[in-house]
């Protein structure tokens, strides 16, 4: 981990910036199949005239950007976001030499995966998935050490929305959340957040954000002309959790239980 160390103030910011070659050679394995796997989604799904302008060796980035543009109503990034989080490489993120090393020296003693790795994918100009200023421990409410790592897994520019944080705000533990309302996620702190208490993360390619789950933080908007995409890795720590239990169980998919559902009542 270049740069003296990061974890130094970790304790009272709740956050620490890593930078390290590691990181970004393990974003080129990770890229590479889901640049591969995006080939496979759109040749299925894009008219053949269409699928054959993608700029297929111009980059991952300039292929995903280059599917989005040319999609209908959003089929074929719709079907990555499903789709690349199973992929194996993804998943195996959870076990990487360089990210057990990171929870470590972030105080995580027994990891125990809060989630499978999450994909995000962010078009665009859309904000129908935009989240409020939010605790990830929401995700978990079992260990208080519990963190979180954030990284793109495209260029990011700062007009494409930079993650942004609240620094020292997990000192607090778990705040209040909202009474769930329309409109409003279910974990949105009670108390309102300020946007201008908010601090901008600009997190490079051979950079990972790694925080306290207790740290208040929100997504910025995506106001440029390319799709961002990133990973989030949750775990907990078996060593403080509250109770021995997962976070985690794997489940159904509802495309699963829409065609058993449809088996049994004789449509398929």
């Amino acid at each position: 981990m270049a740069g003296g160390d990061p974890f130094g103030t970790f304790a009272t910011d709740g956050y620490a910036l890593i930078r390290d070659p590691a990181i970004a050679a393990m974003k080129d394995e990770v890229r590479a199949t889901l640049h591969a796997t995006a080939l496979h989604i759109a040749r299925r799904l894009l008219p053949e005239d269409v699928f054959a302008a993608l700029p297929k060796d111009a980059g991952f980035d300039a292929l995903l950007d280059g599917i989005h543009a040319a999609e209908t109503g959003n089929a074929v990034t719709r079907a990555l976001y499903e789709v690349f989080p199973a992929l194996p490489p993804v998943i195996a993120l959870i076990h990487h030499p360089f990210v057990r090393k990171t929870i470590a020296a972030a105080g995580v003693e027994e990891a125990v995966a809060g989630t499978l790795p999450l994909i995000r994918l962010d078009r665009p100009g859309d904000q129908r998935f935009a989240t409020p200023a939010h605790q990830d421990s929401w995700y978990s409410l079992l260990s208080p050490n519990a963190v979180t790592l954030w990284t793109p897994l495209c260029q990011m520019t700062p007009d494409m929305g930079e993650l942004r944080i609240l620094p020292g705000s997990q000192a607090g533990g778990l705040r209040a959340f909202k009474p769930y309302e329309a409109g409003h996620e279910w974990f949105e702190t009670a108390e309102p957040v300020p946007e201008a208490s908010l601090v901008p993360v600009a997190v490079g390619y051979d950079e990972l954000l790694i925080f306290n789950q207790s740290l208040i933080h929100k997504s910025g908007p995506n106001a440029s002309d390319r799709v961002r995409i990133s990973v989030q890795l949750r775990f907990n720590d078996l060593a403080t959790a509250h109770a021995l239990t997962s976070t985690y169980t794997p489940s159904l998919s509802r495309y699963v239980l829409e065609q058993q559902k449809a088996r049994l009542d004789g449509r398929a």
